[in-house]
Parts: structure tokens; sequence; C-alpha cells
């Protein structure tokens, strides 16, 4: 079985000293697959294939290569999408990218992942601290990220997996609700934490484990 994660900085693993929720997928994976290797237990590899300031358009436009480079003659698979966060971007107030027009990539982005294996994931956004992202502190181009327009995002993400009968892992109003109850879960306003990235990592891993059963 192999395991390809596609999203955007928060999946490449900014900025978690553990590498990321992804890559905490992957630890656990290698440890699962090193302890089965002379009993004949599950052998599991998973990409981390999180690339920075990816939107849906580019994880729909590299997906085929990504998993062909990698992919086994043999053997099942199974595709996660954590991506959304960019593509709900403002600058200076104005929107990049129409409701309308995410929608239709997120169900093209599931159409093109459907083609490879029927184990498909989307996983939900993160909230992010709008006293630094609105206007986004380390932007010089008037990034903004707004709350209520990644919960907005996330709900298309899952009507989008509802439709296509793909797995859902929702994150927004539980991390919403860590963030208000003032724990700390971001680094730089935008990008989680350890405590951010944990809380990501423990939403989608029991999500998965059932996904590749």
């Amino acid at each position: 079985m192999r395991v390809f994660i596609f999203g955007d900085s928060i999946t490449q693993g900014f900025f978690d000293l553990g590498g990321g929720w992804a890559q905490r997928l992957i630890k656990d994976y290698h440890v699962k697959t090193l302890e089965g290797l002379h009993s004949n237990g599950p052998w599991i590899e998973v990409f981390n294939l999180g690339v920075s300031g990816d939107t849906t358009q580019g994880v729909i436009d590299r997906m085929d290569n990504e998993i062909e480079a990698r992919e086994l003659s043999e053997g099942d698979k199974a595709i996660v999408v954590a991506i959304g966060c960019n593509d709900s971007i403002l600058r200076d107030n104005r929107v990049m990218v129409e409701e309308y027009e995410f929608e239709s990539r997120v169900e093209e982005l599931v159409d093109t992942a459907l083609e490879h294996t029927s184990k498909v994931l989307l996983v939900g956004l993160a909230p992010v601290d709008q006293r630094q992202t609105d206007p986004w502190v380390h932007s010089s181009s008037g990034k903004q990220w707004k709350n209520n327009r990644i919960d907005l995002f996330e709900d298309i993400l899952k009507q989008v997996a509802g439709r296509k009968k793909v797995s859902f892992v929702p994150i927004y109003d539980s991390m919403k609700a860590k963030q208000d109850e003032g724990i700390k879960l971001h680094s730089d306003g935008l990008h989680p934490n350890d405590e951010g990235h944990r809380l990501i990592y423990e939403a989608v891993k029991p999500k998965l484990e059932e996904l590749i059963k």
C-alpha cells in the first residue's frame, strides 16, 4: 500500500519541529512496516507531497505525474488531499478565487484522484489567528486570510466529499474551539505550531486507518 498526501505548506510541515502532521503519519507507518517486516505484517509507504503555496489547481496539475513517478505496478494506493487555504486568500479585501470556482476545482481534483483509486480522503482546513493574518504580517502584497472564508471553503470540501462519496476529515471547528479557549495553535498566525499539527494528525490518522484497512 502506498499513500500519497497532497497539500500546501501546512501539509509540507511548516512550522512543526517534528516535521508536520503528514510527517508524523509517515513515521507511524514506517515503524509499523518495520515491525511487521518478518511477520508478514502490513507494508505501508507514505509520501508527503505538500508544496508551499500550492492551490487546488496546482494539485490537479501535478497529481498524475506525482503518483505515476512513485506508484508500483502491483499494490493498492490511497490519496489524501489537504488543500484550499491558499485558494481562500484575499488581497486587499479582493477575492482571488470565487466559491463556485473552488467547488468546481475540488470536484475535478476528486475525479482525478478517483481515476487512481477509490481510497480518497479530503482533509478540512485549519483556522488562522486573524490578528496576524488580516493582513498577514509576513506578506508585502496584501495577502489576507479570514476565518469566515476558511470555514466556508471547508464546508465546500465537505459537500463535494459527500456528493463524490469519498471520506472527509473536519478540521476547522475543533481547532477553532481550542483556539477560542486560548490555546496557542499557530507559529505565525497562518501555519500551525507543534500543537496545531498534533491536532490535525490526531484527526486524520483514524480516518486514514479506516480507509486503508
